[in-house]
């Protein structure tokens, strides 16, 4: 088993607590199909490692079980150690996946297997999560191509393990199975069975000798006993039937059968053939001792001394269901199971449904189904049971208890629903054909190889939770809206309906209340989307350089708002569960919803103001400019995945901005390589990696300090425990998302260009986050802002440096502070600029630069793949992107002059000009460094405008101008308007300092003017507003929306005012 026993309890009191628990396996069924089974690699890194393959330099890929070692495991690192490669996700080697191993039959080994093979057929295999069976989680895989199975034994077992602590099974002591011996022409049964009795003994013995290896595994033949059925002499007959003996007594023949049992202990075989044998073996023998003729010798597959039991105790107030109340749920399935019991017709449905689920899990784990079934419904028919009168009945028991055995109708305290079910099963978990069909390693792998005991414990568990699922949606809502919706899955992929058009081809035939292959492909001809999806791989890790360790989660919950078409409906909230990989010594799960608040662990990746109530109110915005389009043109019934799209970029955006902000080196490297894997397996095209600057990847980075003591990393919060753990959770969880992301884009955008336009895009976003610098080391004009924070850290690390240009050398990286001389630093800041084409020059291209972290053009994008595929030509598309581009712009624009934006830059701005700047204080070089990185273009267009010692004096100004009697705002007035940091009544000035006061004025006042000049010559507002009304291309789309876009996140960042009306 994967998880230990304690899951249970812990989950228990996580409810209790309020607080969600997180599972692994929570939102399974919603992902995609390559999620899941890249999920499986993770959960599973010893059982799915031969499935690893890699690609190597020359292009061609092989599958090896031992793959190669990466230059360093990230499991192995401590906090000293001098790497920043992602070796712990095999990141280095490109390594892809095959075709995923729980996969159809080879034909070679088929025809082995049976005679005349043609061929080989395939079946979904899916799993039954959610079974807590005798406290230990177990995950159980179905084979059956009838839709609902899965879904409703993992709801009924959902409801039994959080409810009732799961499944209470059990089976026989021994795994009896019988080898059965007819005897005729028998003169004497009685005192036959006598001698057969009396040499008992004997016949153990000689039934041993058939089967020494099953002996020698503590089973073999245990016992003897003898059956005497009666023998009926008239028989109903055919039309001209004639009778025919077999006996040399003149064709006369006994009242009466002589059936020897010789009871097997089979271990953990099915033992079918080891029967068999022993009864021809022994049958000889006991021909002889009753002077008879051997009958058949053969299994008996009614093994009654092979039962398994499950059975489980609800709080009749935990069983609610829908609209119904526990007491009512449990009456009516109760009174179900009544009317299955005294009618024969029923019961034989009842009993259909319960091998729905036991006979997928046989077909999972290469069991005989077969005699599964015979055995169940001889059972079911009271065969081999003291009943009065034998008669077909079900094979579960419900009933209610309580504590006392007395029924208070006022109240539920005390009172359990309980259910029962009983009934032989013979299963085996050696030999026969397991080790034929590969697949099979997988199958009962991933249920953590069970013995035969505890897989037909799960086996009777599942049949029991099937049931229970059938009973509740038939005497409650019924099955028809819970089936026909899954029914119709099944219809749409035999229409020819492709698997992104699946889900919405789904939705028309359930809201138009007709299921059938000729609405299906009327609505595929209707809207023509017979494109296929790209063929996808996964990413992969290596679990040779790992001990295997359970994945770590990321678990998310939105609350979701209903669209305009909505309105009346009740929505289900977003949910994620991204599976990752496990770096450190123990999984992490992390969660964000209303119920949990944010763990440290979560705030120092994600930063604290990215919090729960941020990201609600981000798609709260997003809600209400989600691009739609005119009525003649209806959306898809795709809108879930769209907004789950928008989740995991945002995801990215938050975790990728901030681990950039402490970890700029390794994010760098990271998501280079990240690209550069899209780029190698066609997920974009080839001259992706230039367009977005993907250089040599840099060489591993120290987390202390460089060899040449010349500067202290950046990444300092690395060198901590705490903070190399936060990498260690972090760099997986990047991937992950990514990587989620890619799949359902590849699986579920049913639009060949748009998919790789949505892919492109995620990564120009990821790479603009952690571009560092790169404008100035290009060679373009140096900001004033870098020059100080740069100046600043040179005083801090004593550099002394003659050259007042940024350092451009090989050695240089994005872990270090670009150095300057310091003599020049200010005076640098404070000259007018030299040509104002070059100042707007380089505006221009800051915000080109910055503006590419904004999601504007993603969100258009996402929105676009629930319009109709046929209208998405590619130059709309193409204009859609530009038009994205170009939001963004503004947004940057807008961004950059928020007033909250504005006090934190300016107050590190005019802080980071001072020489007084503390030697010792890291933490302030960090934030002006991580500001600088941010990029405010209009603090690059006020310090080249009006310069350093304007800015400086117009503060001062507004501050005194405020009349405030506060000693600190004085003192920080008084110093600003000295100018130059040494007077001596102020030195003592700190960032804390200098920001309060700022945060006092107001700051779009204090600059209107300059703000105004700014957005005279950044603002595109006018050619925005002029693409949306006149492009021909945009008339499919709501272009109400479309304006609003840029005056919502004017709005957002409140600055309206400064903007054309």
């Amino acid at each position: 088993m994967l998880t230990s026993k304690d899951t249970v309890g812990q989950q228990q009191q996580a409810r209790q607590n309020g607080v969600i628990p997180t599972s692994i396996w929570s939102g399974f069924h919603k992902k995609a199909l390559r999620e899941r089974q890249n999920q499986l690699r993770l959960v599973y890194p010893a059982l799915f490692n031969s499935s690893l393959g890699i690609i190597n330099k020359n292009g061609t890929t092989h599958v090896s079980a031992k793959q190669p070692k990466s230059p360093t495991s990230l499991s192995s690192l401590t906090p000293n150690d001098s790497t920043a490669s992602l070796a712990g996700l095999a990141i280095e080697s490109i390594e892809e996946s095959p075709v995923f191993p729980v996969t159809g039959l080879d034909e070679k080994v088929a025809d082995n297997m049976i005679e005349n093979c043609i061929g080989t057929m395939g079946l979904p295999v899916g799993l039954a999560l959610n079974f807590i069976i005798n406290g230990a989680p177990t995950v159980i895989p179905m084979v059956v191509e009838e839709p609902s199975v899965v879904a409703a034994v993992s709801g009924a077992a959902k409801t039994i393990s959080s409810s009732a602590g799961g499944f209470l099974a059990s089976t026989s002591t021994r795994n009896i199975i019988f080898a059965q011996v007819l005897l005729l022409d028998v003169a004497d049964i009685p005192s036959s069975v006598a001698t057969i009795e009396s040499r008992k003994a004997v016949l153990i013995d000689v039934a041993n000798s058939f089967v020494p290896n099953m002996v020698a595994r503590g089973g073999g033949v245990v016992d003897i006993s003898v059956r005497v059925p009666t023998r009926k002499v008239e028989r109903p007959r055919k039309v001209n039937e004639v009778r025919i003996s077999a006996s040399p007594f003149d064709g006369a023949s006994s009242s009466s059968w002589l059936v020897v049992h010789l009871h097997l202990d089979v271990c953990d075989a099915m033992g079918a053939n080891a029967a068999s044998t022993v009864a021809e073996g022994v049958a000889p023998v006991l021909a002889e001792w009753v002077r008879g003729r051997v009958g058949l010798r053969i299994v008996s597959n009614l093994c009654v001394e092979r039962l398994a039991k499950s059975s489980f105790k609800i709080p009749i107030a935990k069983l609610a269901y829908k609209s119904f109340t526990g007491r009512q749920v449990a009456a009516r399935i109760i009174e179900a199971a009544e009317w299955a019991q005294d009618d024969p017709f029923r019961a034989a449905t009842h009993n259909k449904g319960i091998m729905n689920g036991i006979d997928a899990v046989a077909v999972a784990t290469g069991q005989d189904w077969r005699a599964i079934e015979a055995s169940a419904h001889a059972w079911a028919a009271g065969c081999a049971q003291s009943a009065d009168t034998p008669q077909y009945r079900p094979l579960t028991h419900y009933w209610v208890e309580s504590n006392d055995g007395v029924l208070d109708e006022t109240s539920d305290d005390g009172l359990y629903f309980c259910g029962e079910m009983e009934m032989p099963i013979s299963v085996g978990t050696k030999g026969g054909v397991l080790k034929t069909n590969p697949v099979y390693k997988y199958t009962l792998g991933m249920m953590g190889n069970p013995d035969s005991k505890t897989l037909a414990m799960a086996m009777i568990s599942v049949g029991l939770a099937q049931n229970f699922a059938a009973l509740r949606a038939l005497t409650t809502e019924g099955i028809q809206k819970g089936h026909m919706s899954l029914h119709a899955r099944n219809i749409a992929i035999a229409a020819g309906a492709p698997a992104h058009a699946i889900n919405e081809c789904v939705a028309y035939m359930v809201e138009s209340n007709r299921v059938n292959q000729s609405v299906a492909r009327e609505y595929l001809v209707a809207h023509e989307i017979h494109s296929t999806l790209i063929n996808q791989e996964t990413l992969n890790t290596d679990p040779t350089k790992h001990p295997p360790r359970a994945p770590s989660t990321f678990y998310i919950e939105i609350a979701n708002q209903p669209s305009q078409q909505q309105q009346q409906q009740i929505t289900e909230p977003i949910t994620l569960n991204v599976a990752f990989e496990t770096l450190g010594h123990k999984p992490v799960h992390l969660s964000l919803s209303a119920l949990s608040p944010p763990s440290d662990l979560y705030t120092q990746l994600f930063q604290a103001r990215f919090d729960y109530t941020w990201i609600s109110s981000t798609f709260s915005v997003l809600d209400k400019i989600e691009l739609s389009t005119v009525p003649e043109f209806p959306a898809r019934s795709n809108r879930g995945l769209v907004k789950k799209l928008k989740v995991l970029s945002v995801l990215i955006n938050m975790l990728g901005r901030s681990m950039n902000a402490q970890w700029p080196g390794e994010t760098r490297r990271l998501v280079d390589k990240i690209v550069k894997r899209a780029t190698v397996r066609g997920r974009v095209d080839a001259g992706f990696e230039k367009r977005v600057g993907i250089t040599n990847v840099l060489p591993p980075l120290p987390l202390v300090g460089d060899a040449r003591g010349k500067t202290v990393s950046s990444t300092a919060a690395a060198t901590t425990t705490r903070g190399f753990d936060a990498l260690q959770v972090g760099r997986p969880l990047l991937l992950a998302l990514w990587q989620v992301f890619e799949l359902r884009v590849l699986q579920w955008v049913g639009h060949e260009l748009l998919a790789q336009t949505l892919l492109e895009t995620q990564l120009e976003v990821l790479k603009a986050l952690t571009e560092v610098d790169t404008l100035y080391r290009s060679g373009h004009r140096s900001s004033p802002l870098a020059n100080q924070v740069t100046a600043a850290a040179a005083s801090t690390a004593n550099i002394q440096s003659d050259d007042t240009t940024l350092s451009s050398s090989e050695d240089d990286t994005d872990d270090e502070p670009l150095t300057i001389g310091k003599k020049d630093a200010v005076a640098t800041a404070v000259q007018p600029p030299e040509d104002a084409d070059e100042v707007i020059k380089d505006l221009h291209i800051i915000i080109h630069k910055q503006s590419r972290r904004f999601q504007t053009a993603l969100f258009l994008l996402c929105d676009a793949s629930s319009h109709d595929p046929n209208l998405l030509t590619p130059p709309r598309l193409r204009l859609l992107k530009s038009l994205g581009d170009l939001m963004a712009w503004e947004q940057m624009c807008a961004h950059d002059i928020s007033k909250s934006r504005l006090a934190r830059d300016i107050a590190a701005l005019v802080y980071s000009s001072s020489s007084s700047v503390a030697s010792d204080d890291n933490g302030t070089l960090l934030e002006l460094e991580y500001a600088i990185k941010d990029g405010n273009a209009f603090l690059y267009w006020l310090t080249r405008t009006i310069g350093q010692e304007s800015i400086n004096k117009i503060l001062a100004a507004a501050l005194a101008s405020l009349g405030s009697t506060d000693a600190t705002t004085i003192r920080v007035a008084a110093w600003l308007h000295n100018n130059d940091g040494e007077y001596s009544e102020t030195s003592e000035i700190s960032r804390n300092n200098v920001l309060a006061a700022v945060l006092q004025l107001d700051l779009h006042t204090v600059f209107k003017t300059e703000i105004a000049g700014f957005l005279s010559v950044s603002s595109k507002e006018g050619a925005l507003v002029k693409t949306i009304q006149e492009e021909a291309a945009l008339e499919i789309f709501n272009k109400d929306t479309l304006l609003g876009i840029t005056r919502l996140y004017r709005g957002y960042y409140g600055v309206d005012e400064f903007f054309l009306k």
